[in-house]
């Protein structure tokens, strides 16, 4: 077993972690997030509905990452990976929004038969029937 740095990164620091009554603030502070969100979702918010859900989200994630799962009390390796995922998980979401702005509204391909309304489909649904074929029939 090797001693010295590397060894230490996955040791524990004992003075960082956190009592009982951190525990409940954490959870307090997580159960005021999730009220928020709720609270949130029935007021218009337009554009940024998106935005305000996302960091609320990651104030709770961030949250559970630091105290719930202890990378608070690990060394800065931990830390270098969390921050990396969360630049990639960002990355993804911008190229995720961006595609979506930017896509064209969608168009009929063109065919061989126009695109039509079917016969009586504004007066009365049930009885709407397909058009006729074009071209012969065979009998």
């Amino acid at each position: 077993m090797r001693s010295g740095p590397v060894a230490e990164d996955a040791v524990e620091k004992p003075e960082r972690q956190l009592g009982v009554a951190g525990v409940l603030v954490v959870g307090a502070v997580l159960l005021a997030l999730t009220t928020l969100t709720y609270l949130l979702h029935k007021l218009p918010h337009g554009a940024w509905s998106l935005p305000v859900a996302l960091l609320i989200a990651g104030a709770k994630g961030l949250l559970i990452a630091l105290f719930y799962m202890h990378l608070r009390e690990q060394r800065a390796s931990n830390g270098l990976v969390l921050i990396t995922s969360v630049v990639f998980v960002a990355v993804l979401l911008t190229v995720c929004v961006l595609e979506t702005r930017t896509r064209f509204r969608p168009t009929i391909p063109p065919g061989p038969f126009p695109v039509e309304a079917l016969p009586g489909a504004m007066e009365d649904p049930r009885s709407a029937r397909p058009p006729e074929p074009a071209g012969p029939v065979n009998p």
